[in-house]
């Protein structure tokens, strides 16, 4: 079930008088040529991968604010640039790069945190990594045994994202699966789906058996088991020295040439700020440099 979540975060700006604001600037914020109070609804939503940072954003936002409402619906990457299209959020929050086919055409996006793809399985598994193409022929159904990559002889049971998920676009982008020009790279059709970060570790935890993939800065391992990738595991550290290669991009996602709310564009600038980057660093995930 897709989740809806609206945090009340607010900013306020200590003197008076906005007089206007200029076009969407994700690299950088509108600077008002006065202060005033920022009020409003910012509207929000999209990838369930950055809920755990994206509500730390919000919270510490709100905390030193007031006037101003984020509302953020964790619904998937693809609803998320979705509904930036067609207006119903200034701003789309998106796990994946924008696609060049042409049907995203029309979106900026910004950068503002990098996350490992975390391999996980149940922690009685006694498999410890996985190459790529081990990963690939599992999930494609060419491994079907954990017996045939040093585990215990039991079928293994594939989880996977829903198809707007852009933790599923990037893993299997990376991993070298769902190309469209080759069929037998698609995922098992028997594979358990998942429609969100959250249900894919439960699904792990509750099956012996399972294997899955989810946001790195998600993962508890106090219920899981983090499989290593050619031999890497996945750390902040790894991840920060290149050698953790199953990873991915976070980003802010908005019309091109649009106009942001003095609200949006504040929190916009809020995230990409330093402040906003050690939220992003202490949530396990690397900042932008």
């Amino acid at each position: 079930m897709k989740k809806a979540f609206s945090i009340a975060v607010s900013l306020v700006f200590a003197a008076a008088g906005i007089t206007g604001c200029g076009a969407t600037n994700l690299s950088g914020g509108v600077t008002p040529a006065d202060s005033a109070v920022l009020s409003g609804t910012v509207k929000t939503g999209g990838s369930t991968s950055v809920e755990k940072v994206m509500t730390a954003l919000i919270y510490q936002y709100q905390d030193e604010n007031s006037e101003v409402s984020v509302n953020y619906e964790m619904n998937g990457s693809g609803d998320g640039i979705k509904n930036t299209i067609s207006g119903l959020y200034e701003i789309g929050h998106s796990s994946r790069e924008l696609k060049t086919d042409g049907t995203e055409d029309g979106l900026d996006a910004v950068a503002y945190a990098i996350d490992g793809i975390a391999l996980v399985v149940n922690k009685a598994n006694a498999v410890n990594g996985l190459t790529t193409e081990q990963v690939r022929d599992i999930y494609i159904g060419k491994i079907e045994n954990w017996s045939e990559v040093g585990g215990e002889d039991a079928l293994i049971t594939v989880v996977t994202r829903e198809a707007s998920s852009g933790t599923r676009s990037a893993f299997a982008e990376i991993v070298g699966l769902e190309k469209a020009d080759d069929p037998e790279t698609s995922i098992v059709p028997n594979a358990t789906t998942c429609d969100s970060t959250g249900a894919i570790q439960t699904a792990v935890t509750q099956n012996a058996n399972a294997i899955g993939y989810m946001s790195f800065s998600d993962a508890d391992e106090a219920n899981i088991k983090i499989l290593a990738y050619n031999g890497i595991e996945c750390s902040e550290a790894s991840l920060k020295d290149g050698g953790y290669t199953l990873k991915r991009e976070f980003y802010l996602i908005t019309k091109t040439g649009a106009t942001l709310s003095p609200a949006a564009q504040s929190f916009v600038d809020f995230v990409l700020s330093a402040e906003g980057q050690e939220i992003v660093a202490a949530n396990k995930l690397l900042p932008i440099d």
